[in-house]
């Protein structure tokens, strides 16, 4: 199977794998503006949407997950790129390190997933996992919710005080 990628950009970066057998494709920032300038300071916590300066056709039967880099400790938002979507590739990232990105720099990795897409079909609960199994409803995120805590509380999204903190 090949990808077909495209650059935007003379200077754009195609993915690479460091290694033959590697699930991901490196993703590079393209930060080069109009004016030249190819050095980006995010400030910690905050969010920026990085340009790769590439096009990649997805593969029928395939969605393109974004995943971070194991030595970036910038986290990834939005990381999904349906086999439909024909426009540059593009990173949402999360600073959490002050850290710096310039151009050519390896943002994320793009990892090629096959994808079912059976129809939805709504049922009563009964009719739902007509044989027990060992796991049941135990186990992953719902230990964590019964152990969670947090200071968060429902609110009326018509409280005129609810609009001072927006």
């Amino acid at each position: 199977m090949k990808i077909k990628v495209s650059k935007l950009h003379w200077d754009a970066i195609l993915p690479t794998r460091k290694h033959p057998t590697d699930a991901g494709l490196d993703l590079y920032a393209y930060t080069t503006d109009t004016q030249g300038f190819s050095f980006i300071s995010l400030p910690y916590l905050e969010f920026i949407i990085i340009h790769t300066g590439i096009r990649i056709e997805i593969p029928k039967g395939y969605v393109g997950q974004i995943w971070p880099k194991s030595r970036s400790n910038f986290l990834i938002g939005a990381g999904i790129i349906d086999e439909g979507y024909q426009g540059e590739i593009l990173v949402k990232l999360l600073n959490v390190d002050q850290q710096y990105i310039q151009q050519g720099d390896p943002i994320a990795q793009l990892v090629l997933v096959p994808v079912v897409t059976p129809e939805v079909q709504e049922v009563l609960n009964a009719e739902l996992f007509t044989e027990a199994s060992d796991r049941g409803e135990t186990g992953g995120i719902l230990t964590q919710a019964k152990e969670f805590t947090t200071t968060a509380t429902f609110v009326d999204p018509d409280d005129e005080d609810l609009l001072s903190y927006v």
